[in-house]
């Protein structure tokens, strides 16, 4: 799952977070894939004022939120796949600087590794061969 998908999962007033828990509710033991890259990410953007306004949390609160989620058996905290540092330099197809790229083809590089799907809400997954992507609301 992309940070975007946990961040909307963790705030109740985001804007996705209903229709996220629906999504959420529905998944079996070990659906919800959490790598330590999109763990850290999500501790980041809870503890960020810029996003959070004034629930922002400090980064030992969001670390602990995060803790309490894994519990949850829907939840697989995933190591990196073997293959990764192979199929990760094929995904950095562009010359000139794109937003989010570095951090959106790890995730797909780790996806594809680990034969797992990626989940987000954001459409620009769909630009890595080879990815399986589950881009929510559509």
């Amino acid at each position: 799952m992309d940070a975007n998908v946990w961040l909307a999962l963790l705030v109740p007033r985001h804007q996705h977070h209903r229709l996220t828990r629906e999504w959420f509710a529905a998944l079996s033991a070990g659906d919800a894939g959490l790598c330590r890259a999109v763990h850290l990410a999500v501790i980041r953007l809870l503890s960020n004022g810029s996003i959070m306004k004034d629930d922002a949390l400090s980064a030992a609160d969001a670390w602990n939120r995060l803790e309490e989620l894994r519990q949850d058996e829907r939840v697989d905290f995933l190591q990196e796949p073997s293959s990764l540092d192979s199929i990760l330099p094929s995904l950095f197809r562009y010359r000139t600087p794109t937003r989010n790229l570095v951090n959106d083809a790890y995730l797909a590089a780790f996806a594809i590794g680990a034969s797992r799907t990626v989940v987000t809400w954001d459409g620009g997954f769909q630009q890595f061969r080879g990815l399986d992507v589950e881009i929510l609301g559509q």
